[in-house]
């Protein structure tokens, strides 16, 4: 036998070790760490089948989300999961959660998908949910009001309370600040809406928000604009994505396909002027 053949050998006998061993496994095999296992929307619907995907969003983040007076779900983010779902044909359920527990309720099964202004960092890119491609791009901003001069040193070391939403990428960067060793007391609320409130009303000196928020409310709300301004920027910027379980696989590669044919199309910039975000 030469050396080629005996390779080969080798290499054929090491294979149908490897496949005796996958079939032949005990039932209560341990799965391998880090292995991703296929989930409820991991390979294409079968003939006839039509899926029902309940998307999970913020109630108060406009422009991306909201719930209207009359009860319904409106903004930016339910704009194209609405058109993809007419596109994909699925049965689309929005239903609004509490941000703080929201990744919660994805892993869960309570919800499909997060669309909602989601930012994609590593902390939630990890096993726990995968995001689709980037669609929006924002940065953010500490808000205070027209007549405060204090650079932002004195601001951030003032003592006094600044406002963030309940666990967003805001609260995140106040507890990097108090980390950092700046003196401040954070208010931590549901919502970017309340945390401008808190501001107006005087409850905080400053608010840590988002560009994607700020600026579309800003210019609904000229009452608010001629009042507050943006003292600065924090970091760089960053993206949203759409959430969904690891194992969704044909689920997320649909919303990818989805994003890149509606940003393609003059849809996108319509509904970007539509929600004051062009």
């Amino acid at each position: 036998m030469n050396k080629w053949v005996a390779t080969t050998v080798i290499i054929v006998a090491f294979l149908i070790g490897l496949g005796a061993g996958y079939f032949m496994k005990p039932s209560g095999a341990a799965v391998p760490k880090g292995a991703i296992l296929p989930g409820k929307f991991a390979y294409p619907p079968k003939p006839g089948e039509t899926w029902t995907v309940v998307h999970g969003f913020d109630a108060n983040y406009p422009p991306f989300t909201q719930v209207a007076p009359n009860g319904t779900a409106v903004g930016f983010d339910v704009d194209i999961t609405n058109w993809m779902a007419k596109n994909y044909g699925w049965k689309l359920i929005h239903k609004p959660w509490q941000w703080a527990s929201i990744v919660t309720a994805l892993e869960k099964g309570n919800l499909d998908i997060i669309a909602s202004g989601m930012s994609i960092t590593p902390e939630r890119a990890t096993e726990k949910i995968w995001f689709s491609i980037p669609y929006y791009t924002y940065i953010h901003e500490i808000v205070v009001m027209r007549t405060d001069n204090r650079t932002l040193e004195q601001l951030l070391n003032s003592g006094q309370t600044i406002a963030c939403q309940r666990g967003s990428t805001s609260e995140e960067w106040a507890d990097t600040l108090l980390k950092k060793g700046y003196h401040f007391t954070k208010l931590a609320l549901n919502s970017y809406v309340e945390a401008i409130q808190a501001l107006l009303d005087g409850r905080a000196v400053a608010v840590i928000t988002d560009s994607a928020f700020f600026t579309p409310y800003l210019r609904t709300h000229p009452n608010v604009a001629a009042k507050v301004k943006v003292l600065s920027t924090l970091g760089g910027p960053e993206t949203y994505g759409i959430a969904t379980r690891p194992g969704d696989f044909y689920l997320r590669k649909e919303i990818n396909d989805g994003l890149h044919e509606l940003m393609s199309s003059p849809l996108w910039t319509q509904l970007l002027h539509k929600w004051n975000l062009g």
